[in-house]
């Protein structure tokens, strides 16, 4: 399964919220950050290899042509 460009997007933004608003105080807390920091760096990863995909598949639509007036 595969996730769109927003749904990607949408995800990186939470996780980037909930970390600026983590308030380290205990073991815990910075285990959770350290996996929200490693899941930041994952999404991103998988934005850079869809872009390329997209704009390929982008490329490969045909273009129809347009009708005489």
């Amino acid at each position: 399964m595969s996730l769109s460009k927003r749904t990607i997007e949408m995800l990186l933004d939470l996780v980037e919220i909930k970390l600026s608003y983590m308030d380290i105080s205990d073991r815990e807390d910075a285990r959770d950050m350290q996996i929200l920091e490693r899941c930041r760096a994952e999404l991103r990863s998988i934005e850079r290899e869809t872009q390329p995909s997209l704009l390929a598949r982008e490329a490969r639509r045909p273009v129809r042509a347009r009708a005489a007036v």
